[in-house]
């Protein structure tokens, strides 16, 4: 067998495996991009458990449509840059979302979230999503906010008490 057709394979293996071991995935087009703001981007991505590669185009089309994901081909044009997603899937969405914002070169194409294609508006959507600290900071406020109404409650009912006994003295 050519050594190139077994390297490429081995690619297509790898894409799949990096496909089903994650929990999401974006893809964005960095066209344009300096590499400096490349390497940030990497930075910031690495820091935050994702991984990130750039496979050509033709290659991981063949391995997302073994694994059933052909929608994805639409949006495989241009030189893009593949974020996996680990522990948390909102993860690359954020901050590649963020990064879009700061650095217009780079744009949001879609991607794979619950094991659904999306596009880059929901891509977005994701994006804005409450990532799982956040969301456990919401809940325990949320749980938190009738005790807090109770104790006030409850110290002003004190308060009232003291004032009446002193009144009576």
């Amino acid at each position: 067998m050519n050594s190139f057709r077994k390297e490429k394979e081995n690619i297509v293996a790898e894409v799949k495996s990096n496909i089903e071991n994650s929990s999401s995935l974006v893809i964005a087009e960095y066209r344009g991009l300096s590499v400096a703001n490349f390497e940030e981007l990497r930075k910031e991505l690495k820091s935050a458990g994702v991984k990130i590669k750039v496979y050509k185009n033709r290659l991981f089309k063949i391995a997302a449509k073994d694994l059933g994901y052909e929608a994805l081909e639409s949006t495989l044009v241009g030189p893009n840059v593949f974020a996996f997603g680990g522990d948390d899937a909102i993860s690359p969405a954020k901050i590649i979302s963020k990064f879009s914002k700061k650095y217009p070169e780079v744009i949001l194409k879609g991607g794979i979230y619950e094991n659904q294609v999306i596009d880059s508006v929901e891509v977005q959507k994701v994006a804005s999503l409450p990532s799982y600290e956040e969301a456990l900071t919401m809940l325990a406020s949320s749980l938190l906010g009738p005790l807090r109404q109770l104790s006030v409650g409850f110290k002003m009912l004190v308060d009232e008490n003291k004032l009446v006994s002193e009144g009576e003295k």
